[in-house]
C-alpha cells in the first residue's frame, strides 16, 4: 500500500479533494502520525488506520480544519433572526442542524440569535455535527479564549459568557441547547431520524469537495430539510449548484436558499420578509487597491435575438472591478457569485472574490477562495501569493513557504519564457 491509498481514504470517507487540502500538508500529517505511533513505512501506516478506528479518528481530527469564530460572517446570523421570527411551527420545536460544527462557535452563536428572538431553551434545538473529536470535546466544553471573538460587536460575550481566569465560560443555558455529534456527513443513514429541520447552517464543507461530492452531500442535507427549511452556504461555495435541488433567496451578503418547488410567489415572499428585516452596514472598508485582473473571454454560441444577453466572463470581470473600485463590496461579492455559477470552472472569478473578502477581513473565507482558484487553476499566480501571506499570518509556515516556492517557480518559468 502507498501514500496514495491514504488520499483515497480521506477522500471517500471525509470527502475531502487532496488538492483542496494540499497534497503536500497531508504528506506531513501522515509523516507526524507515523512517528506518533512509532510506524516506519507508509505501507505500514496504512494497514493501521485500516484495522485501527482509534488512528484512523486521529488522521482525520489532523486532516480537518477547525478555524471558526462567533458569529463569523455577522449576515447569516441576520437572515437567521429574521426568518424564524416568521415561522409557524405550532407547538413542535424548531430543529436547527450545524454542520460542520468545529469547537462549537457556530451552533453557539445560533442558539443565542434564538435566544434573541424570543425562543426559549425548550423552543428550539440544535444538532452540531464534526468530523473530528478533538473539536467536539472543546465545544461541549464551552470555554474559550479571545481568538474565538474577532470583530467589534461582542456585546453577545458580556450577556451569554462567564470570565474567568482569561477564559470565556458559555452559560449552561446556552450550552444545554446544542447536541454535538461525531459523525461524516457522507456516513450511510447521516442523522437518520433527527429531522426534519428547519434551519440548516453548512458553512466552510463544500470547498474541500469535488462536485460530484458536493452534489451527494446537498442531497443528503435536501433529504433531512423540511419543506419550507432554510439552508445557509459559505461564501465560496454556491459556484455550481446541482439542478432541482435547492434555489437561491438572492439576498444581499447572505447564501440563503430554500428547497427547490416553491412557488415563484411564495419564495419572493419569503426572500422580501426577511431582506426587509435586515439592516446590511454599509462600513465595509474599500480594498487598499483596486482589483485587477485578465482573462481570456471564453467563445459563446451565437443566440438568437430574443433571447437575454449573456455576459462573457470578461464583461464580469469589468463589473467586479468597477464596484470594488467603488467599494461597492457587497455587491461585488454578488457579482462574483454570478460569474462564479455562469463560468463554474473560473479561476478568476474564484481569485477576485478572494481579494474582496480581504476587504471585509473574511480572512479565512478568502483563503478558501484562493484555494478553490489555485485548485481550478494550477498557474494562478496572485492566489499563490495571497495564500502564502495569508498562511503566515495563520502562523502555517510549512504552507506559506510551499506556497511561495510554486509562485516563485510560475515566475520564474515566465522570466525563462521571454527570455
Amino acid at each position: 500500500m502507498s501514500f496514495e491509498a491514504i488520499l483515497h481514504l480521506i477522500k471517500n470517507e471525509m470527502g475531502l479533494s487532496p488538492e483542496t487540502v494540499g497534497v503536500e500538508t497531508v504528506k506531513r500529517i501522515v509523516e507526524r502520525r507515523m512517528q506518533a505511533v512509532g510506524e516506519k513505512s507508509v505501507a505500514s501506516y496504512c494497514r493501521l488506520v485500516e484495522c485501527s478506528a482509534d488512528e484512523k479518528q486521529a488522521l482525520f481530527n489532523e486532516v480537518s480544519v477547525p478555524e471558526t469564530w462567533f458569529f463569523r460572517d455577522h449576515e447569516p446570523f441576520k437572515v437567521l433572526s429574521a426568518y424564524v421570527k416568521k415561522l409557524d411551527l405550532g407547538e413542535r420545536p424548531l430543529n436547527v442542524l450545524s454542520i460542520p460544527c468545529s469547537s462549537g462557535e457556530e451552533p453557539y452563536s445560533i442558539a443565542m440569535v434564538l435566544n434573541d428572538a424570543g425562543f426559549n431553551k425548550d423552543q428550539f434545538r440544535i444538532d452540531a455535527v464534526d468530523i473530528s473529536t478533538e473539536v467536539i470535546k472543546k465545544a461541549r466544553k464551552g470555554v474559550y479564549g479571545n481568538n474565538s471573538f474577532r470583530g467589534k460587536d461582542i456585546v453577545y460575550r458580556k450577556k451569554y459568557f462567564e470570565h474567568h481566569d482569561g477564559k470565556y465560560i458559555i452559560s449552561d443555558d446556552i450550552k444545554s441547547t446544542v447536541k454535538f455529534h461525531n459523525s461524516s456527513v457522507l456516513a450511510d443513514g447521516f442523522m437518520r431520524g433527527k429531522g426534519p429541520y428547519d434551519v440548516v447552517f453548512c458553512r466552510n464543507l463544500l470547498i474541500y469537495f469535488d462536485y460530484e461530492t458536493k452534489c451527494k452531500v446537498l442531497s443528503t442535507l435536501h433529504g433531512l430539510m423540511s419543506k419550507k427549511a432554510l439552508l445557509i452556504l459559505g461564501h465560496a461555495e454556491t459556484g455550481r449548484m446541482p439542478e432541482g435541488l435547492f434555489e437561491s433567496l438572492h439576498l444581499p451578503g447572505s447564501f440563503a436558499y430554500h428547497k427547490a418547488g416553491i412557488s415563484v410567489s411564495k419564495r419572493s415572499k419569503s426572500a422580501s420578509v426577511i431582506a426587509s428585516a435586515i439592516s446590511f452596514s454599509s462600513s465595509a472598508k474599500k480594498p487598499s487597491k483596486p482589483v485587477v485582473a485578465t482573462v481570456a473571454v471564453k467563445k459563446t454560441q451565437a443566440v438568437e435575438a430574443v433571447a437575454p444577453t449573456v455576459k462573457s466572463e470578461a464583461e464580469w470581470i469589468d463589473s467586479i472591478q468597477s464596484l470594488a473600485d467603488k467599494g461597492q463590496l457587497k455587491e461585488a461579492i454578488t457579482e462574483c457569485d454570478s460569474l462564479i455559477e455562469a463560468v463554474p470552472d473560473s479561476a478568476q472569478g474564484y481569485y477576485l472574490k478572494g481579494v474582496v473578502l480581504l476587504a471585509f477581513d473574511a480572512d479565512v473565507d478568502a483563503t478558501a477562495t484562493f484555494k478553490k482558484a489555485v485548485y481550478l487553476d494550477p498557474n494562478n499566480y496572485q492566489s499563490l501569493i495571497h495564500l502564502a501571506v495569508l498562511s503566515e499570518e495563520l502562523g502555517e509556515l510549512r504552507a506559506a513557504e510551499n506556497y511561495r516556492a510554486r509562485a516563485e517557480r510560475l515566475r520564474k518559468n515566465a522570466q525563462d519564457s521571454v527570455g
